[in-house]
C-alpha cells in the first residue's frame, strides 16, 4: 500500500509534528509504503494562471519539472496526506501555490478510489475551515470524504498525552483500514454536481479545452454521471446538473456564433 504525503507547511513545528505521529503509525504497518513531499524543499515558482495546463495539458506547465514528480506520486499512491497549516483562517501561500499547479485535476479529476486524509492546526481557531477546504479539493480529485484530523494549541497543552496518542492512533489505523478495504467512498452531492457540471462543459467545449474534452472522451467517464459508486438518488441528480449544464452550454455557443 503506496501512501503519499504532502507537508503544506513551511516549517517542521505543530502540523508537521502531528502528520509524522500519524506517519509513524503508518509506518508500522508492514504493507505500507510512505512517500513524503514537503512544499519547504519544492523550488516551486508561483503559479502564473497561465492556463497552459487547461489548454494543452499539465506536461506543458512552465514548472512541469517539478511537478511531474508529484503527479506521478498522486498517480501511483493508494493513500494520499495534505497536512495545512492556518494562516489568517485559511492555508498558507505555499500549499496554496501547490494545490494552484494542480487546478487542471478540477478540469479533469481523475484520482478516483484513492483515499484521502486531511491534517490540519492552529494556534486558536480555523483548523476546521482549513481542513475543510482541502478535503473539498481532494473531493474535486475524486478522493471523496477524506478524513480530517484536527489540531488547537489549546488541546496540545491542556489534553494529556495519553488521550492524544489515542486519537492519532485512531486517526492512523482508520486510515489504513480504509486503504485497505478499498471500497469506493460516495461523493458529496456537492462533488456530484461539481463534476457534472465540468463534464457538460468540457463535453460541449464551453471550457475552450481540447485537453478537457479528450480527458473526459477516453477516461471512460463521458456517460457516467460519477465514475465511482454514489447511489441511484446521485446519479439521477448528476443526470440532470448535466442535462441542465449542457443545455446551457449550447445556448451560450449558438448566441456566442450569432
Amino acid at each position: 500500500m503506496k501512501i503519499l504525503v504532502i507537508h503544506g507547511s513551511m516549517r517542521k513545528g505543530n502540523t508537521y509534528a502531528l502528520t509524522k505521529k500519524i506517519i509513524d503509525r503508518l509506518s508500522a504497518k508492514p504493507d505500507v509504503d510512505i512517500t513524503e513531499i514537503s512544499v519547504s524543499e519544492l523550488d516551486l515558482p508561483f503559479c502564473q494562471s497561465c492556463h497552459l495546463c487547461f489548454e494543452r495539458g499539465e506536461e506543458h506547465c512552465p514548472h512541469y519539472g517539478v511537478m511531474k514528480n508529484i503527479e506521478s506520486a498522486l498517480i501511483d499512491s493508494d493513500g494520499i496526506i495534505v497536512s495545512g497549516t492556518t494562516y489568517i483562517w485559511s492555508i498558507n501561500a505555499a500549499l496554496k501555490n501547490l494545490l494552484d499547479h494542480l487546478a487542471y485535476l478540477f478540469h479533469r479529476p481523475s484520482l478516483f478510489g484513492k483515499k484521502g486524509m486531511v491534517i490540519a492546526t492552529s494556534a486558536g481557531v480555523g483548523e476546521k475551515g482549513v481542513a475543510k477546504y482541502l478535503k473539498t479539493v481532494l473531493g474535486q480529485w475524486g478522493i471523496n470524504g477524506a478524513l480530517l484530523a484536527t489540531q488547537t494549541a489549546k488541546e496540545r497543552e491542556m489534553v494529556s498525552p495519553v488521550r492524544q496518542a489515542l486519537k492519532i492512533d485512531s486517526a492512523a489505523e482508520q486510515f489504513y483500514h480504509l486503504i485497505k478495504r478499498g471500497k469506493p467512498t460516495p461523493p458529496s452531492i456537492k462533488a456530484i454536481a461539481v463534476h457534472n457540471a465540468f463534464r457538460a462543459m468540457s463535453l460541449g467545449a464551453y471550457t475552450g479545452s481540447e485537453r478537457d474534452t479528450q480527458h473526459w472522451q477516453q477516461s471512460g467517464y463521458k456517460d457516467k454521471a460519477y465514475p465511482v459508486k454514489a447511489g441511484a438518488l446521485k446519479y439521477m441528480f448528476g443526470s440532470l446538473v448535466y442535462g441542465v449544464v449542457n443545455l446551457s452550454v449550447k445556448v451560450i455557443e449558438r448566441s456566442l456564433k450569432k
